[in-house]
């Protein structure tokens, strides 16, 4: 059977305009980092007389009411909440404030509508809470010593410059992600590209079993996740037929690219591409290549020629 392959007519690919990104790091940003960091220095202390209040971590058992008749999924023994998480649905924290271990607290809340299980969305429930113990968390002033203690900077104007430094290379990074995907997307729209609907639905598959995999893994369910998303199966389906037929377009755009500019790569620069991957799967290269298979291996090396078409075009584009 002949194979199927996908037909393309490249757009020009050199010059391709992009929108103009600075990167700005605010006085704001570096502050809020800062003092979020300072968490990483802070500890917990028991409360054993005092109240609950926002940011205390409150250990509780708990059994929820609709009608005054319990409900699945409704309870819990020994549960440690953190007032102000939002862990639980809305209002329900706010009631624990002011409460004493050993206090008992009726808490009554509605489930929001659009709560992810359906039978409960725009219930009135009341939940009979026992508080059971309560923990301050102290966080420390940014000082010297604290400085020291969660970074590799010695003084706290050390710590600024670093901290600005890390937003900036953040902001830098992410912007050089948002225009590869605007020069690609521009290329993919200007091209023609044909695509057999076998590979399209060979890929769509591929996606939905890795995600059903993932799904498997953390103890969940393709039910519970469309619930959860108010998608339909349908709408499921054409969300991953539709990503499959795009991934598939863009990996088109830059196969064609590298071989127009006649890309290639040593085996070397191969070997260092499926180590790092197997040490992230916590393989060896041996390991990794037996799994994977000779396609996998070409698979691999298809990827560092796309992100070698990729960089150029990158570097290629205008911006305005």
């Amino acid at each position: 059977m002949e194979e199927k392959t996908i037909q393309i007519t490249l757009a020009p690919y050199k010059g391709v305009q992009v929108q103009k990104r600075e990167v700005t790091v605010t006085e704001q940003e570096i502050l809020s980092e800062m003092n979020r960091a300072r968490g990483y220095a802070s500890r917990t202390v028991d409360k054993p007389d005092g109240s609950a209040e926002m940011g205390d971590q409150v250990v509780i058992d708990f059994i929820g009411y609709i009608d005054d008749e319990p409900f699945e999924g409704g309870d819990g023994t020994d549960y440690p909440i953190v007032l102000g998480s939002n862990t639980f649905i809305p209002g329900f924290e706010e009631q624990l404030v002011g409460a004493k271990a050993g206090d008992c607290v009726d808490v009554r809340v509605p489930f929001p509508e659009n709560y992810h299980a359906k039978e409960y969305a725009g219930c009135d429930a009341v939940f009979k809470v026992t508080v059971k113990s309560l923990r301050a968390t102290i966080v420390p002033e940014l000082t010297d010593e604290v400085v020291s203690r969660i970074s590799p900077c010695k003084t706290v104007e050390e710590f600024r410059t670093y901290v600005e430094n890390q937003i900036r290379s953040h902001k830098s990074d992410q912007f050089l992600q948002e225009k590869e995907n605007e020069v690609l997307e521009h290329i993919v729209e200007q091209s023609e590209i044909e695509v057999p609907e076998e590979l399209v639905q060979e890929r769509a598959d591929v996606l939905k079993n890795n995600l059903l995999a993932q799904l498997r893994n953390s103890g969940n369910t393709l039910e519970a996740y469309l619930d959860y998303n108010n998608l339909t199966q349908e709408m499921f389906d054409a969300y991953a037929r539709n990503d499959a037929l795009n991934m598939l377009k863009g990996q088109a755009v830059l196969a064609e690219i590298a071989k127009a500019e006649s890309f290639g790569y040593t085996q070397e620069e191969l070997m260092q591409e499926l180590f790092t991957m197997a040490r992230s799967y916590q393989m060896t290269v041996d390991d990794l290549r037996e799994k994977i298979g000779e396609k996998g291996v070409e698979m691999v090396g298809n990827d560092i020629l796309h992100k070698q078409a990729l960089d150029f075009i990158t570097r290629h584009s205008v911006e305005v």
